[in-house]
């Protein structure tokens, strides 16, 4: 007998838009979803200043603390209409020449900024806030910082390899090369009382073990992007109301890597925490397909976004892996 899931006669729920990386000069963004608020504050109780509904296009004046809210104007306006979500908006610029809007809303550390500093750096990675420019130094305790979040940056170390930055009012050093790159790097204060640099030691790995490295990863990136992205369109389908097959799903695993694929390919040790992350996304958008039945709007929302998050990983992850699979081809001529 086939199973269906049906979609529950309850109130709508508001699903999230996706966020595109930025690359363009403007600051030009479209909503995203059929309808979204403006608000008063970078944070989703607070009240509401404007509707703003799909497709129309607004200009980012600013951002808020971790760069996941814009404060919006329509284009060629003066006035402010207020804070929005960037997950509601289709965006392409960089959210780090933004200026910085608002320093209290989320603050969640014992060190505020008190000002507001001339440098931030855009999260291409999810760094470790460390207590030293140091690879092996204490991490900073109860702070987890998200990849596409834009950080205030403090300080710098001798040759801008580390950065200091505040995130949330949590501070500490994270690795350079995990954002995106600033050119101006050393036009940042530098830091008082550093340790000295690290001697890093260096091992060249060829080429060849190198590439097949990033295929392996991209063979398996690829497979299950492609489920998340049938995830989603799944249960849009359903959120639209129709009934549909639910089949068994299929198990789910993580990356398997060791520590010699981690010495071919160094940056495994950043790609495959994410991949964790993506994958425990999928468990929970196809967790209702082992139970069928009548489903609630709520359920069903939470299992697209899910979706959508962990499709979202697998795209930013491809991205990576070109950028460095053509620094590794690069290398080896």
């Amino acid at each position: 007998m086939r199973r269906f899931l049906i979609y529950g006669l309850f109130a709508l729920v508001a699903v999230s838009g996706l966020t595109v990386g930025s690359a363009a000069s403007d600051f030009i963004a479209t909503v995203d979803v059929d309808s979204a608020f403006a608000r008063v504050l970078p944070v989703r109780d607070a009240e509401a200043t404007a509707s703003l509904f799909k497709n129309e296009r607004l200009e980012a004046i600013s951002r808020n603390l971790d760069g996941t809210w814009f404060e919006m104007r329509r284009p060629g306006r003066v006035n402010s209409l207020g804070w929005v979500f960037g997950e509601v908006l289709e965006w392409d610029f960089q959210p780090e020449l933004l200026p910085l809007g608002d320093l209290t809303t989320g603050v969640v550390g014992p060190s505020p900024l008190t000002y507001t500093p001339d440098y931030a750096v855009f999260m291409n990675e999810s760094p470790t806030l460390r207590t030293q420019p140091l690879r092996n130094s204490r991490r900073v305790p109860g702070v987890t910082i998200p990849f596409s979040v834009t950080l205030p940056v403090l300080a710098r170390n001798q040759d801008g390899s580390w950065l200091f930055v505040n995130y949330l009012g949590y501070q500490g050093w994270v690795v350079a090369f995990a954002g995106r790159e600033l050119p101006d790097v050393l036009e940042i204060p530098q830091a008082v009382n550093l340790p000295p640099l690290e001697n890093v030691p260096t091992e060249i790995i060829p080429v060849e073990l190198q590439q097949a490295q990033v295929d392996r990863l991209r063979a398996f990136i690829n497979e299950r992007r492609e489920y998340a992205a049938g995830l989603e369109s799944f249960w849009w389908r359903v959120f639209r109301g129709e009934v549909m097959p639910c089949n068994p799903p299929p198990e789910l695993v993580d990356y398997p890597y060791t520590e010699n694929d981690v010495r071919e390919l160094p940056e495994l040790q950043r790609y495959a925490p994410r991949l964790v992350t993506a994958v425990d996304y999928m468990q929970t958008s196809q967790g209702l397909l082992t139970e069928c039945g009548v489903v609630s709007p709520v359920d069903v929302v939470t299992a697209r976004d899910s979706a959508i998050n962990a499709r979202i990983i697998f795209d930013a992850t491809l991205e990576a892996l070109q950028v460095l699979e053509e620094d590794v081809i690069y290398r080896g001529r």
